[in-house]
């Protein structure tokens, strides 16, 4: 009771400023000309975070740092002079990632691990669940050869937890495990057929018209992280969800007064799920109590 009157509070304090009500920041800490596209998890991520704001009578307003936007000193004074304390950090574009602003008046929760500095509350998929949930399920389907074509991108940005959880089923299913930077046909299928591989994990698209081309159309492609868009088989890493338990989390730090960079940072791990063409996108996660 007492949190749903701090947000009319709010609300009607935030009315004469913004029509969304209390505003919720999310911030990009990369300039507006970064090439995100390669990250098609980050609108899911964002299309979540608007829904739960949403349900909870907030809004979201994205806020974009660096080249092109604005400086952490004018993106302090923004929040200032708009009265905005929840602030959600999106994924970083590259690993290692540092922001500095007057956190001891923000209540701030990172989507990921690529943010380094503040150590701050993380949501996040659980990339270790899900890696060995995909090598389960195909090795339920009577898979015996599976490969992994991983993305080093991708591994650094969970902190090697991709190429962990892989490699945890190595010794036992020795299973192949090859990391690229950039995809390359030729040295993709020589793998392929080295290995006389059944199943390749990976979320290189290309690498299905390589095999249909090769003359492997049969071999199964399964991909450890679906976009949206795609019709699987694969793991959905529920980004939405991610998103919306960002949103749950930082509404939750407003309305107690926490804020700061926390003493003991905690992380929240969404759960993976197997989709194949026939399986409709999971909901977005309900609010945690």
């Amino acid at each position: 009771m007492l949190g749903a009157l701090a947000r009319w509070r709010e609300a009607q304090r935030a009315g004469r400023r913004d029509h969304h009500g209390s505003a919720i920041a999310w911030v990009y800490n990369h300039g507006q000309e970064a090439d995100m596209g390669r990250f098609a998890a980050y609108g899911e991520c964002l299309r979540g975070g608007r829904a739960r704001a949403e349900a909870l009578g907030y809004g979201v307003t994205e806020f974009w740092l660096g080249p092109g936007g604005l400086t952490e000193a004018r993106f302090a004074e923004v929040l200032q002079a708009r009265g905005i304390r929840g602030v959600v950090l999106a994924p970083q574009a590259r690993p290692g990632g540092a922001l500095h602003l007057p956190w001891e008046h923000l209540s701030a929760v990172a989507i990921g691990y690529t943010l380094a500095e503040p150590a701050l509350h993380v949501v996040s998929n659980n990339h270790f669940q899900t890696m060995t949930h995909l090598l389960e399920t195909l090795l339920a389907r009577g898979r015996k050869r599976i490969g992994v074509y991983l993305w080093e991108e991708d591994n650094r940005r969970v902190l090697g937890r991709a190429a962990s959880s892989f490699q945890a089923w190595r010794k036992a299913r020795r299973i192949p495990l090859f990391g690229y930077e950039v995809p390359c046909k030729a040295v993709f299928l020589n793998w392929v057929h080295r290995n006389r591989l059944d199943t390749v994990v990976t979320r290189a698209q290309e690498t299905g018209d390589w095999l249909r081309g090769a003359g492997l159309g049969d071999l199964e492609r399964a991909s450890y992280a679906l976009d949206e868009n795609e019709t699987g088989p694969g793991m959905d890493h529920n980004n939405a969800a991610i998103g919306a338990a960002a949103v749950d989390w930082v509404t939750r730090l407003v309305e107690r007064g926490d804020q700061g960079v926390p003493e003991l940072p905690c992380r929240m791990l969404i759960t993976g799920v197997w989709r194949d063409a026939r399986t409709t996108r999971p909901a977005i996660c309900p609010r945690a109590e």
